[in-house]
């Protein structure tokens, strides 16, 4: 199958769940940054509103990132199958967050030593969540998810920083420059949810491409993954 008609069939498939959820996320990160910001002003000086607000903000940062991304790997997973979004994220979403997780601590424990060297566990990890919904042998518990991304991802380096490059950083700072004014959904309603449904439709082209690099190192990896 070509990726055009691949494209289209996981995007009927995931299109609405991943809208909504990108639409939701933008509308809460968009209200959340504006309080913190009107907190910030406060000639009062700082309240207890930055820090709530803050914190809500890190918890939006953490928990849509990840749902999104499992539920366009659900489109691909299952493009021949019909079994349900809901089974799927019942069987994986849990382990995926804890996957996840891990990788960020130990990004972390790496960036408190070397700045760069952190960035770079932190991209060896991307292929995680793919790992998890996945792989047989991980299910078994005879793969390291984190192992097993950093594997893909030392095999595949070049590529996958062109793609993140374009669709994380060229990309998003395009429609930033142009668009960012027109992302309030309460002060330009159709230009937001225009915006949203951009963002999803990229997001599935980045995942849909990350997933065919990790796809084709799983057939070369006799075994391994």
């Amino acid at each position: 199958m070509n990726f055009i008609a691949e494209n289209l069939k996981i995007f009927k498939k995931a299109a609405l769940p991943l809208f909504t959820l990108v639409v939701t996320s933008n509308t809460i990160d968009q209200y959340l940054s504006l309080h913190v910001e009107q907190a910030l002003q406060n000639p009062e000086g700082l309240s207890n509103q930055v820090y709530i607000y803050g914190l809500l903000s890190i918890l939006s940062s953490i928990v849509f990132p990840v749902l999104l991304l499992t539920i366009a790997l659900f489109a691909m997973i299952q493009e021949s199958s019909t079994q349900p979004i809901k089974s799927f994220l019942r069987k994986h979403l849990e382990q995926i967050y804890i996957e996840t997780f891990r990788a960020w601590g130990k990004s972390l424990l790496w960036s408190l030593l070397f700045i760069l060297p952190g960035l770079w566990k932190y991209l060896e990890f991307i292929f995680v969540p793919f790992v998890v919904a996945t792989s047989e042998k991980y299910d078994q518990g005879e793969l390291d998810a984190l192992k097993a991304s950093s594997f893909v991802f030392r095999r595949n380096w070049l590529k996958i920083l062109g793609i993140l490059g374009l669709f994380y950083l060229f990309i998003p700072l395009v429609l930033t420059t142009f668009f960012d004014s027109y992302r309030l959904i309460w002060k330009s309603p159709l230009a937001s949810l225009a915006l949203s449904f951009l963002d999803t439709y990229f997001l599935l082209i980045s995942t849909q491409l990350l997933f065919g690099l990790f796809r084709e190192e799983l057939s070369k990896s006799k075994g391994l993954l």
